[in-house]
């Protein structure tokens, strides 16, 4: 074989070399590109909500009297008897019993979160960060506050 060949023989190599180097980028591209398209609506700026606020029991009142469209959540049946508490020791008038935070993923209103203390109120709402587009209220000192207040309360279901 003469050096013109051996020459040629090697750049063929190369060639080849070079054409799956080639296709595997092209090939990493879309595989990149296709998990960007979806993970689009998770990435910053997909409206979610990033933070939650706590607030004093005067600041909620102000929020369940001046805000439209807002979603009152009562936590407390994750600290233990939710019904019972909710039916007999009352609750905020307009509020949800819910111990699941997932049933109110993609909620686009505002959210006020309360339980017993605060506590689990803001364990409550930090599951719901990322998840919801609406704002997100934990009622600081919960319930407690709100009644050494003396704000009304609603007893029963209703």
């Amino acid at each position: 074989m003469d050096e013109q060949e051996r020459i040629k023989k090697e750049n063929r190599k190369l060639e080849k070399v070079a054409a799956v180097a080639l296709v595997a980028i092209l090939l990493i591209s879309v595989v990149f590109l296709a998990i960007s398209f979806i993970q689009a609506p998770l990435l910053e700026g997909s409206g979610y909500t990033k933070f939650f606020t706590n607030v004093s029991a005067d600041a909620a009142y102000d929020l369940i009297n001046n805000t439209n469209n807002l979603t009152i959540i009562d936590c407390r049946g994750l600290e233990g008897c939710g019904t019972c508490t909710f039916k007999n020791d009352g609750h905020i008038k307009g509020a949800v019993l819910n111990n699941n935070p997932e049933t109110l993923y993609n909620w686009s209103e505002d959210i006020l979160v309360y339980s017993k203390d605060g506590l689990m109120g803001a364990g409550f709402c930090q599951d719901l960060i990322n998840n919801v587009n609406g704002k997100l209220y934990n009622l600081d000192g919960g319930i407690n506050s709100w009644n050494e207040l003396k704000y009304p309360l609603v007893y029963g279901s209703g």
